[in-house]
This record gives C-alpha cells, sequence and structure tokens, in this order.
C-alpha cells in the first residue's frame, strides 16, 4: 500500500490549486498550465482537483478573479494614500493598475489578454465589474458638473485604455529602445490625458 502524500490535506485546497497554478503560469505561460502539472505540484490527486475546478478553463477563471481582487485590493489602497483632489486619484489608480501588470505580467496577460476565459465564474465577473467601477467614480469626480453617464464612461474606457497600453508596450518590450531617461512614468502619460 502507498504511503499517503504529505501534502495532501490541505486548509484551503482551491486557493492552494490557485497559488500553485499561478506559479506554472508565472514559470512558462498559460500553455505551461495543466490540471495533472498543478495536482502533481501541490502534492494531490488529480481527482482531488476536479473536485473543485471542472476543467482548466474553471481553474483559469479563479486564477483571472484572484488577481482582480488583488487589483481591486491595490485600487482602494491606492485611494486611500492619494490626496483628496480628483485628478491625483484618478492618476493613482493609473499608477495601481501598472503596477500590478508589471509585476504579475502573466496572470495580468490572462485577465486582460486573449487566453482569458469568458467563464460563468461569478467571483470573476464580480471582481472585474467592481476594477471598472473604481475606474468609473474615479472619472465622474474628475469630470464634476459634465459627469453624465456617456461622458463617464467615454472617460473610464479612455484611460483604461491609456493605462493598458502603456503596460503592454512596457511588458512586450516596445518601449526598450527607448533611452531609460525618456521612457515616461504612468502619471506623467495619465497627467497629459486628464489635463489635456
Amino acid at each position: 500500500m502507498p504511503a499517503p502524500r504529505a501534502n495532501y490535506h490541505h486548509g484551503d485546497l482551491p486557493n492552494a490549486l490557485v497559488r500553485t497554478a499561478l506559479r506554472l503560469i508565472g514559470r512558462g505561460g498559460i500553455a505551461a498550465l495543466s490540471l495533472r502539472e498543478v495536482a502533481k505540484r501541490a502534492g494531490v490527486s488529480a481527482s482531488a482537483v476536479y473536485r473543485h475546478y471542472a476543467d482548466k478553463e474553471a481553474l483559469l477563471a479563479a486564477v483571472a478573479a484572484e488577481g482582480f481582487g488583488r487589483l481591486n485590493a491595490a485600487f482602494v489602497a491606492a485611494l486611500a494614500a492619494a490626496p483628496r483632489q480628483p485628478r491625483a486619484r484618478l492618476v493613482a489608480l493609473g499608477q495601481a493598475y501598472a503596477a500590478f501588470a508589471l509585476g504579475h505580467p502573466e496572470q495580468y496577460r490572462l485577465m486582460f489578454g486573449n487566453g482569458r476565459t469568458d467563464s460563468r465564474d461569478e467571483r470573476l465577473v464580480a471582481e472585474a465589474r467592481q476594477s471598472f467601477r473604481h475606474l468609473e467614480e474615479a472619472v465622474a469626480a474628475t469630470l464634476g458638473r459634465a459627469a453624465d453617464e456617456p461622458a463617464v464612461i467615454a472617460g473610464a474606457v479612455a484611460a483604461w485604455s491609456l493605462v493598458h497600453g502603456y503596460a503592454m508596450l512596457r511588458l512586450d518590450g516596445r518601449l526598450d529602445d527607448l533611452p531609460p531617461d525618456r521612457v515616461p512614468d504612468i502619471s506623467r502619460v495619465l497627467d497629459r490625458l486628464v489635463t489635456g
């Protein structure tokens, strides 16, 4: 009879599997992820994984949801530390977004890239919506009296597009040919948006 696996009993197996999946994605990208490998690295049987995640897509949705949860926590922290001026708060959100993207590139690509699953995972949907709400609220405060719904949505999409584009250019090395002192910080890029 084989000896029991020492790591089999996790206090919170679903989160342990998400953390394991994150490590695998961080090393080899989304293509490196398989449920069998996650089970092996977590020290559990494949059937234990399937009790929590029906398939790879479900696990990827959980990894993306965890990322949006961390992004939302970063937004809350950035807003708590930011000055009360609306423009400064919008810039703080952009800085937090870019810092998350650059600090967690593979998870970020999963959350926003072609590999993102359009899952029915309720946590993923809720966390993604909350991240956009943070942006809408900051844009509405920046616009002040001009903050009708179409203007807020247009402003939020413009700000998101700018910061997302900046993050992707940095992640893909597209700004690497510029001298280091010529690569603008995201706060300078956002300042152009909010003052323009």
